[in-house]
């Protein structure tokens, strides 16, 4: 997770105007991709068994 927030912050960084207020507003959306992201990467699908053939 702390990479991936680091990551949306350097892309709100990059991309936004040097303005405080607007890295806040490029950051935030990112911020939840990443948690979103994080999840996901997480505890997305679980284990399936792989099918043997007999």
């Amino acid at each position: 997770m702390l990479l991936l927030a680091m990551i949306a912050v350097t892309i709100a960084a990059v991309v936004s105007p040097p303005d405080p207020f607007t890295l806040v507003l490029y950051a935030l959306p990112l911020l939840l991709v990443a948690a979103a992201l994080a999840y996901a990467l997480t505890y997305g699908t679980p284990d399936v068994p792989q099918r043997r053939n007999v």
